[in-house]
């Protein structure tokens, strides 16, 4: 199978000419994700004497007022860390997913009308311009537990080059009914750095996964070859709530 997708990878550049860095990117211009919407999140850490429950008591008035700005599918998500000693945390994220620019302006006003950093400070938006799903699965339940890596592709590698392991990946998680969702999403701006993120019912869901795809022969072979292309942080795990 690995000698299958190297040998299928190099048939493919050549038939692009040129030296195999110039290949990959000339080849990145026309193997490109299919996105299908915009992703904008924000940092935020509460103010020195609020709690999570201010913000529980918040999110209510924020959904009303911002659905009256009127709404364009957006969907809206509270992320507090997964931390071992369960203690609460005094930092949490707010992701919005939206298909129009405007949406992050309705957002944006809605927050400011509503006083929000009277209960947190939220650094400003950084905007992952384009996100889709690379499974077809789609977990509805909320709280679900969100982990997010942040990668890099290693030079002369992009997602062009990556496509055909990506599709083995999925095509082993089809085949073994893998209770994952996830999504690729290309930062703003940056032509290497990608976020990567598994979306999961709970953490047990997610401990059993790790589990069965270790056992797969397949799932060596594709960890080196994605290792090969990219590398990725440390992740970062959430319960993430979706409230609109």
């Amino acid at each position: 199978m690995k000698r299958y997708i190297k040998l299928f990878s190099i048939v493919l550049l050549a038939s692009c000419g040129g030296d195999s860095k110039n290949s990959n990117l000339e080849l990145s211009n026309f193997i490109k994700p299919e996105y299908s919407f915009k992703e904008s999140s924000f940092n935020c850490k509460l103010v020195a004497d609020k709690t999570l429950n201010s913000v529980e008591r918040f999110i209510p008035k924020f959904v009303d007022s911002f659905l009256k700005m009127g709404r364009d599918a957006e969907e809206l998500y509270f992320l507090f860390p997964v931390t071992e000693d369960k203690t609460e945390t005094q930092s949490f994220d707010i992701l919005l997913k939206h298909n129009e620019v405007d949406a992050l302006d309705r957002f944006n006003l809605t927050l400011t009308a509503l006083s929000f950093d009277d209960i947190a400070t939220c650094e400003s938006s950084k905007v992952l311009n384009s996100s889709f799903r690379l499974t077809n699965k789609v977990i509805d339940n909320s709280p679900v537990i969100s982990e997010v890596l942040q990668c890099k592709y290693t030079d002369g590698f992009n997602y062009a080059t990556t496509k055909l392991v990506l599709e083995q990946f999925i095509n082993a998680l089809t085949k073994n009914n893998s209770p994952v969702e996830i999504l690729y999403s290309d930062e703003e701006g940056s032509s290497n750095s990608f976020q990567w993120t598994n979306i999961f019912s709970s953490l047990e869901s997610r401990k059993d996964f790790v589990e069965s795809w270790q056992t797969l022969e397949i799932s060596k072979e594709i960890q080196e070859l994605l290792l090969e292309q990219s590398t990725c942080q440390s992740s970062s795990t959430y319960y993430q709530y979706k409230v609109l």
